[in-house]
């Protein structure tokens, strides 16, 4: 089973919780056991898991700011958003998730999160179930 979710992000670098959207597409398959992968398709966005609530999505978009110096790009199509590409390459595309009992294997206060580098813009992040 397959779903596309489209997410409209509203600022330059934005942390949205994809979570319940994620959960939402197992209850509707109704899997109880498997896998869910999860795929953004574009390079200038990713996906990942983390801490949402308090400021830690902030906290989250400072680091990543700072793990790549601003350096002279030579991104021929618009250097102004290389570092963009160079984000989302670091923090990766797509998730493996496991689903136990109908839901998302995660920690207490792990989400899963999209995470928009050059927006605001439509993203599309394919959910694929696989069950066991």
């Amino acid at each position: 089973m397959a779903e596309v979710l489209h997410i409209s992000t509203t600022h330059l670098k934005q942390v949205v919780d994809l979570t319940d959207l994620v959960q939402a597409v197992i209850r509707e398959a109704k899997m109880k056991e498997g896998l869910c992968s999860v795929f953004v398709t574009h390079t200038t966005a990713a996906v990942t898991t983390g801490e949402i609530g308090e400021g830690t999505e902030e906290d989250f978009l400072q680091i990543v700011e700072r793990m790549i110096p601003r350096i002279q790009f030579r991104h021929a199509h618009d250097p102004s958003h290389a570092w963009s590409h160079m984000a989302s390459s670091i923090l990766g595309p797509s998730l493996t998730i496991p689903v136990s009992a109908g839901k998302l294997v995660l920690g207490t206060w792990q989400s899963v999160m999209l995470v928009e580098l050059d927006g605001p813009r439509e993203r599309e992040v394919h959910v694929t179930l696989v069950p066991s």
